[in-house]
Parts: structure tokens; sequence; C-alpha cells
């Protein structure tokens, strides 16, 4: 039996019916664009540009151009090959992918020298269906100018000795968007994040909005538009996405009114920019979000500085503490602030899977869009699939599969939330995120539903969440710990039972 070899195909060009293969070995995986491909001023014809994939950046090229097609455009559905040539990784651009297959030797005929120029992209034919389907194999060694290659094994040097370099630390980001432009503050400054309907304007003046009571304390809320990109303060007119973002530093708490709150990231410290020295000491530095975005990070201690007395000043007014209280209370904050961040205490991130749940914030790693899932072959049930996070493969949890409610049917992904406990990482898949939200008190859950009950050690609260019009909902927190402990490792054999979402039995609790 003649030796066979595996190759993956991609659909070059749909109006020529245009086939390319690769061997399977030089292709790391086949994926969607992501983000936005940028171009590289200077670069040579066939570089479409460049693009971020996870934790690296990797060249784009476009086929089309190199072989000379035309037209030489591609659509928003294209796909990317991910290869690797001269240990550094490069994306081809395909209309799509096709299939992995097999092949005999006998079947793959290469391409006579005479019938070729120099360039001897495309090596051979592979005869497939008996003659009826023609395959071009495409030789990665002759995709470049050896000129270029060479450059590609100094760019290699020049990695490697960037890998032995200081180790790279993760540290957690809020975002927020501002005048169009994203920020990020420490996660350890953030002390929570509330809406914006109950400012006092009694103390409006200059970029502050005013004040808001905040169990007992008066906390002054500035414009972060006044504050970073010198705009003048709002009316007063809200939209539905604003938000005001509570931060701490030392001795100081203030509130900011952000135009959205988009995400908590977990951000590489190989990925931060610094600024010029002395050029911005408001700022820590910046990063590129995969899908091209900038984000600012702020020093929040050295942003609010002018304002410091003022800040200080309107924080004592209408306070019902005394000030040797005060004192007292802000060095016992302090000192609690060295083992908890402000953020994580009775805060949950409250999320939709066609009905409201809550997590606790302090579980919380990180939220990705949920693109890359992986699935298991031959597995069944709500943890079908992983992810490549950083190089860990992390299983991912459908809560809709798991708390028995049905597949989305608008096609979209939705979103992933990362948590950790007892040692293990895993993603929640969701639907939407729907706000940060701090709330002090939890109740004990009452008798569940049928649909529920069989996931009761992990709905084991709830707590009550008030909405921008300041209607009350019975929301249940998901005890992240008990799913991985009790439900990740060995999943109960069996289809799920599934109920309709407005069927009568479809509210999460018997009497509410």
């Amino acid at each position: 039996m003649s030796q066979e070899q595996l190759f993956a195909s991609f659909v070059l060009d749909r109006s020529q019916d245009l086939e390319i293969a690769l061997k399977a070995e030089q292709v790391a995986e086949a994926t969607t664009i992501q983000g936005t491909i940028r171009t590289l001023p200077g670069g040579v014809a066939f570089l479409e540009g460049i693009m971020h994939l996870r934790d690296d950046v990797i060249p784009i090229i476009n086929l089309k151009r190199r072989l000379g097609l035309e037209p030489c455009d591609y659509g928003d559905d294209a796909k990317v090959a991910v290869v690797s040539l001269h240990h550094q990784r490069f994306g081809l651009l395909f209309d799509d992918i096709k299939e992995v297959f097999r092949a005999e030797a006998a079947l793959i005929s290469p391409i006579s020298a005479a019938l070729q120029t120099s360039d001897r992209v495309i090596s051979s034919l592979i005869k497939l269906e008996n003659g009826r389907r023609m395959v071009e194999l495409l030789d990665l060694k002759h995709l470049f100018e050896q000129d270029l290659v060479d450059l590609q094994d100094q760019l290699e040097t020049s990695r490697q000795t960037t890998v032995s370099g200081p180790p790279v630390t993760y540290a957690r980001y809020v975002i927020f968007i501002c005048a169009g432009q994203q920020y990020g503050v420490a996660v350890e400054n953030a002390r929570e994040i509330t809406f914006c309907t109950n400012i006092n304007d009694l103390f409006r003046t200059g970029m502050i909005e005013g004040a808001i009571e905040l169990r007992g304390r008066t906390i002054p809320v500035l414009s972060a538009r006044a504050l970073l990109s010198s705009q003048s303060v709002q009316d007063g007119r809200r939209t539905e996405d604003e938000r005001i973002l509570v931060l701490s530093d030392d001795d100081c708490v203030i509130g900011i009114v952000v135009d959205q709150v988009v995400d908590i990231m977990s951000v590489g410290s190989d990925r931060v920019l610094p600024f010029p020295s002395g050029q911005d000491d408001n700022v820590t530095g910046l990063f590129s979000r995969p899908t091209g975005e900038n984000v600012i990070l702020l020093n929040i201690r050295n942003l609010i500085c002018d304002q410091i007395d003022s800040i200080k000043s309107m924080a004592r007014i209408n306070s019902s503490v005394p000030d040797g209280a005060a004192k007292k209370n802000e060095a016992t904050q302090r000192q609690q602030r060295t083992t908890h961040h402000l953020i994580t205490e009775n805060c949950y991130l409250i999320f939709s899977i066609g009905k409201r749940f809550a997590i606790e914030i302090k579980d919380v790693r990180e939220i990705i869009e949920a693109t890359g899932i992986m699935r298991i072959p031959g597995a069944d049930g709500f943890s079908t699939g992983v992810i490549n996070l950083r190089g860990e493969v992390v299983p991912v949890i459908d809560l809709r599969c798991f708390l028995h409610y049905q597949d989305r049917d608008d096609g979209e992904t939705g979103r992933l939330i990362i948590c950790s406990g007892h040692g293990k990482t895993v993603a929640l898949q969701v639907d939407h995120i729907v706000t940060i939200y701090k709330q002090e008190q939890y109740h004990a859950t009452p008798s569940l539903n049928p649909q529920l009950n069989d996931r009761r050690d992990t709905l084991d609260r709830l707590i009550e969440h008030f909405d921008l019009n300041g209607l009350k909902e019975h929301v249940l927190v998901i005890n992240t710990h008990n799913l991985i402990r009790h439900h990740l490792s060995s999943e109960p054999a069996g289809e799920p039972v599934i109920h309709r979402e407005n069927d009568h039995d479809s509210e999460p609790f018997e009497n509410s």
C-alpha cells in the first residue's frame, strides 16, 4: 500500500474554483480574521498587513496578489491559515476553508521545472476523485525571496533574545470608554461600578458633576470627559450605558462618570508600551487590544493630584462619621486593602443567558469574546469544548445547557467569563454581560423549579438587583466553586432536560 500524506485544503478564489493545499503539519491553525489587519508601511506588495492573534502579532500574506491573480481582494468572511516557516508564524489569506484529506504519493504529480518560472510557489498537482478534482500544492519554501527568509531568521533571533528576558506578569484592568477612547484602571483602584441615577448636583462645580451617598459617605463625582479629554461637563442628560466608576487610592475615594464600562481584562506586562519619560505622569502605559483599539492605562493618584484638596474637602460634607472615627475607619480600610481588592468585596458580575444570573466578581479572571472554541470529539452535555488561553487548555461550560435552557437561535456565540477555583480554570459561556453590581446583602435561595433543582448546589444564594429604572429583580448567584468541584469532572449521563423559556415553569423559583 502506498504511503499516504495528510493535507489541508483551502479555497483561494471562489470565482475560479481554485483550491490550494498545504501539508497538514505546516498548518498550525485556521481561523477567521481577528480584529483588523493593519497595513504595514513599506511592506512588500503581497503583504496585506499585520494581525493580532491572541498574544502574538503575525504578518498576513495576500496569496492572490502573491500568485498574480485578479482581482486580489478578500471578503469580510475570509479565513487565515496560520503556518510556520523558518521558526516564524505567518497568516495566509483564503476565501474559505475546504477540508483535510489524505492522498497517496501516486496521486501527487510534480510540475516540471520546464513549465515554471524560477518562482515555483506551486510545486505539484494532487489528483482527486479520479482526476475530476485538481488541487494545487503550495510550497512554502518558495513563498518568499531569500532575503526575506534571512530577515525572518533575524526576527526569530531577536524574539528568542526577548523570551530570555524578564518573565511576563499579568495584571487585571477595568476597561471603560470616554469620548470614544478606551482607558484602563487597575482592578485594585476600582472600588465598584454603579448607575448615574443618584448624583446630587448641589456640589456641581467645574469638572465635578456632583456627589453620591455611598454607605454613609459622600463621594464626589467627576466628569471623565472633562478630566480626560477637556470636554465640558454634560448637562445632566444620561445615556443607558453611562456608569459611575468609583475609584480609590489610599484615603482618596472619587467617582467618575464614564460613557461605558467595557471589560475586565488580564494584560501581560510584555504587551504594555511605556510612554516617553516625562511625557505624561497621568498614565502608566498603553496596550493594543486584539480587536485593534488602543487602551491608555491611567495612574489614578497622579491624575487626581490637582483636585485632591477639593475632593477631600467635599468628601467631609454631610458625613455622618466624626473626624476621629473617620480616621480610624480609614486606617482599618487601608489595612483591609492589603489583603482584598475593593472591587471584589460584595460585588457581582451580572450576565444574561435568556434570564439574568450573577457570579461573584472575585472569582472572575477576565471576560473575552467566545471565539476559538474547539469542540471535543464525541463529547456531549454542557462541557463539549475547550479554548487555548495563552497556552492553557481551558474547558468551556455552556451555561444555557448546564441550567437546561434552550440554545440561542440568533447564531451569536456570546462571551466567555474566565473563572478559577480548586486549582482549575474554566470558561463560562454566556449571552451578554449586563453590569457589575455592588450588593452587600444576599439571601438563601428559596425552592427552585424542577428545571433548576438538580443544580441547587450551584445556586445557593440570590441578590436583589435594581436596574437603571429602579426596578427590583431577584437574581440567582452561581457558585462557581461548586460547579467546578461537583460537575466539571464527571457530568451526569444522558441528555439534559430542555425547557422552553416561555413555559410556565421557566421561572427560577417555584414561589417568587
